[in-house]
């Protein structure tokens, strides 16, 4: 088996080839030839889960059929023992054989496949000439969303939304200093919101952060930090303004609180989600439809997305002698 660490995830993952083949990921998902349970959630303490988040990509016959899964724990107490509220491995197997091919570290993997997948979807709902980013979040999943939307987009300015000023300050000048292009905070988030053709929340937010009403037309939303029933970071009015797409109909109306509170308000109904990405790619239906249009990208996470991300680190690490072989 080939064992697979952050850095070496690191040296075989590029964001543009990521999104690329998620795109091809979602087209098979489109034809049928997947099969994406839904997660299993297992109690194991007063305060933690195990979730099991497997897929297949590939149908029988196709060349190279791939089965894995996700391991994640989330122990909600764990900060005051100093460890990680979640920690994540992914296990890569032959879909064939049943073999196991490769262990990988899960949270590096979740990261990068969901900034790739925002990256993909904003291919298809942000304007061919988006420059400037405002950016809800300061932590590492807001880092993966830049860089993935940096490598989709021709980003010249980004500007930092944070909590916290000190680290928001340090995130800006670590992730300007990565992707060359200006990076600062900002002093005003409304204003920020309003400047900006794209918005991107990564974020642990409860509440909403984004002000629908500060949008201007022809922004592009992208909201992943929310993945609970209720909790949100975009607020109504964001919704209710937005062309909506997620990433599958049935995670979003399953758990996508920035979704389902409009929803249960009245404020829209199950038609306004216009899309989920498969259809996009695939061309079932459309993306932006116009310039000056509102698109929102909500996103709550696909085991789909997982598989075909170590699927292809696992390919480029072979062919470069990335990684460690152990023996079982």
């Amino acid at each position: 088996m080939l064992v697979l660490g952050r850095d070496d995830l690191r040296a075989a993952l590029a964001p543009a080839e990521l999104a690329d083949v998620l795109a091809d990921a979602f087209r098979a998902h489109a034809d049928g030839r997947t099969r994406v349970p839904p997660r299993t959630v297992v109690p194991v303490t007063a305060d933690g889960l195990l979730l099991l988040m497997p897929a297949v990509l590939g149908a029988p016959g196709d060349a190279g059929p791939t089965l894995g899964t996700k391991l994640v724990t989330y122990y909600a107490t764990n900060s005051a023992r100093g460890q990680p509220t979640l920690h994540a491995s992914y296990v890569l197997m032959d879909a064939t054989t049943g073999r196991p091919l490769a262990l990988l570290e899960g949270t590096y993997l979740t990261g990068l496949r969901t900034g790739a997948t925002s990256a993909l979807a904003a291919r298809y709902l942000a304007r061919a000439d988006t420059r400037r980013v405002a950016c809800f979040g300061a932590g590492v999943q807001a880092g993966f969303q830049l860089r993935c939307l940096a490598a989709t987009l021709p980003l010249e300015r980004v500007t930092v939304v944070g909590r916290d000023p000190a680290r928001a300050r340090a995130f800006a000048a670590a992730m300007g200093a990565e992707l060359g292009i200006a990076v600062e905070t900002a002093a005003d988030a409304h204003r920020a919101v309003a400047d900006a053709d794209l918005v991107t929340c990564a974020t642990t937010s409860a509440t909403p952060v984004v002000a629908g009403a500060a949008l201007r037309a022809g922004t592009h939303v992208d909201a992943v930090g929310a993945f609970r029933p209720d909790t949100r970071e975009v607020d109504t009015e964001t919704v209710r303004r937005a062309r909506v797409v997620v990433d599958t109909y049935a995670g979003a109306l399953e758990e996508a609180g920035d979704l389902l509170i409009p929803l249960a308000e009245g404020a829209v109904t199950r038609g306004h989600v216009a899309a989920e990405l498969a259809e996009l790619v695939t061309g079932r239906r459309a993306g932006r439809t116009r310039a000056e249009e509102i698109t929102l990208f909500k996103s709550v996470g696909f085991a789909l997305e997982d598989v075909a991300a170590a699927r292809l680190a696992y390919n480029r690490a072979r062919a470069r002698s990335i990684g460690t072989e152990v023996p079982l």
